[in-house]
């Protein structure tokens, strides 16, 4: 596609941007020159560990500047990223580092009794922590390695088609799979993210969702364009509303419900929220209604992305236009798809037999693009599934109009056997969504006593609503009858680091208060 490597574009924005500010973390303010600076010596030091070109570099940590230093060090290094969600299990992390090869592991101090646990078992050779007063015993700090390395430019030769990183799935059944991607499909990735999603010049882009993950996507777009990584360090409404205020933010991501906290703490706010122009959502159906509400408060400044790890964020887009257009016409279907196909994606709706569909009937999503994975690692038989002739088969189920939008109605990894029948998981999820007294609504399988699991549905009401269990069963009944059910109304639901919700928590059954049974 294009002939760059991600050092040699981190360069280019440093030799472009020197004196600007580049990242902004609480009172911390760090410009271009001083990124590249740490970028470089950060690259040195992991190489001076003894690593080699295709190594693998596994980093544990919460949001925060030294996480980007670790990240486009290694990257500019020519060393493979291992993003470890921080929300996963011990035995996950384990299971990550062994299976990956990592052969460091970089971690600050919240992480530091976690990474004490499991270096033992992990194979990796060694560990080192970003915070000097968390140093393990036969650890490193990163300060005193990098100290030791010059910030000279001249970096390790990199090729467009060398590894770039491999990204573990969250694993909802069985152990987390790592999705590998090049430098290639990355770049693709960043590309088209530039053209489809609304950012502009010296954007102000405030991180709530992890940089390990979707998040992170989002960083160096902004930097191509001269603007500034607001770092904030997870999601809450009132802060993310008090830095938009005070660093004039222009532009966030965010999941759909929390979409809804945040536009309902903007509207409540003395602050002024004004400079925020793009606000990006995705990874879970929205509330047309709540939609429609904040397009007529603030504007059509609002962008959804649908992608998976095996083809980051750039599937289909519902561009600000297609928002304003919808609002403009009254014809508000658009807003309850996933948009149309990004420019770089070829997208078909297939059967069972890999046969295109035509519009209006419901099939796979397969894409194909300069973007999508090169591989499960140390998985051939499920990537010769996924991968076929060049498509990547998605699991994700949908249906297209005559105007290209597309509408998913079930994604095979939600899949749930409930009193004998196949229930989708999001398909029951749209129902809920649609009774006027539910705000969120998420549903899952549980053990049954007979044939298979149990369908629990746990709700989030509306505020002032009085929406009673009865209610909401007779309301799923009426649309898809003969399910058993099991409804819990709950004030928030837990969410993973990637910003969706946790379903393996609302499995175990340790959020919120169980309801009765109803079917």
């Amino acid at each position: 596609m294009f002939d760059h490597t991600i050092g040699g574009l981190v360069e280019r924005c440093a030799l472009a941007y020197g004196p600007e500010i580049a990242v902004v973390y609480g009172q911390t303010r760090i410009t271009y020159r001083e990124l590249i600076s740490r970028i470089r010596r950060a690259g040195r030091a992991l190489r001076g560990l003894g690593l080699e070109k295709g190594d693998r570099v596994a980093i544990l940590m919460e949001d925060r500047p030294e996480l980007l230093d670790v990240y486009y060090g290694a990257l500019w290094a020519g060393l493979v990223v291992v993003p470890l969600n921080t929300r996963l299990s011990v035995a996950d992390h384990q299971h990550i580092l062994c299976d990956s090869g990592a052969s460091v592991l970089v971690h600050d101090a919240p992480h530091a009794a976690r990474v004490g646990r499991i270096r033992g078992t992990s194979g990796v050779d060694a560990v080192v922590c970003v915070d000097d007063d968390a140093v393990l015993p036969g650890g490193c700090s990163l300060d005193r390695l990098m100290a030791c390395h010059s910030d000279r430019p001249g970096s390790p030769e990199v090729r467009q088609d060398d590894l770039y990183g491999i990204y573990y799935t969250l694993g909802t059944t069985g152990q987390p799979k790592g999705v590998v991607h090049s430098h290639r499909t990355m770049i693709a990735v960043l590309f088209s993210e530039l053209v489809e999603l609304g950012l502009g010049q010296r954007d102000r882009f405030a991180h709530v969702a992890p940089l390990t993950h979707a998040g992170g996507g989002f960083v160096l777009p902004v930097w191509m364009r001269g603007g500034t990584n607001v770092l904030v360090g997870g999601f809450d409404a009132d802060a993310l509303v008090e830095v938009i205020a005070r660093e004039r933010v222009t532009a966030t991501l965010v999941a759909p419900d929390r979409l809804y906290r945040l536009v309902d703490r903007m509207s409540q706010a003395r602050a002024d929220v004004s400079s925020l122009s793009t606000v990006i959502y995705g990874g879970a159906p929205v509330d047309r209604q709540r939609l429609l509400r904040a397009i007529e408060e603030f504007g059509p400044i609002f962008v959804q992305l649908y992608g998976q790890t095996e083809a980051p964020n750039q599937l289909t887009v519902l561009t600000k236009g297609d928002h304003a257009r919808a609002v403009a016409s009254g014809d508000h279907m658009p807003l309850s798809s996933c948009g149309r196909p990004v420019a770089i994606t070829d997208l078909r709706i297939v059967d069972g037999e890999r046969g295109e569909v035509p519009a209006g009937r419901k099939g796979e999503i397969a894409a194909s693009g300069p973007h999508v994975m090169l591989r499960y690692w140390n998985r051939r038989a499920e990537t010769e599934r996924a991968l076929r002739d060049g498509w990547l088969l998605t699991g994700d189920h949908a249906v297209t109009d005559d105007r290209g939008f597309v509408y998913i109605s079930r994604r095979e990894r939600e899949v749930i056997v409930a009193n004998g029948a196949t229930v989708h998981a999001r398909e029951i999820e749209s129902i809920l969504t649609a009774h006027h007294g539910v705000r969120e609504a998420c549903v899952v399988g549980i053990p049954g006593r007979e044939m298979g699991d149990a369908l629990k549905a746990v709700v989030v009401p509306d505020p002032g609503s009085r929406v009673s269990e009865e209610d909401l069963v007779s309301w799923v009944a009426e649309r898809v009858g003969g399910v058993f059910v099991l409804v819990e109304f709950v004030t928030a639901l837990p969410h993973t680091s990637f910003g969706m919700y946790d379903k393996a928590v609302l499995r175990s059954g340790t959020w919120g208060r169980r309801s009765r049974q109803a079917c």
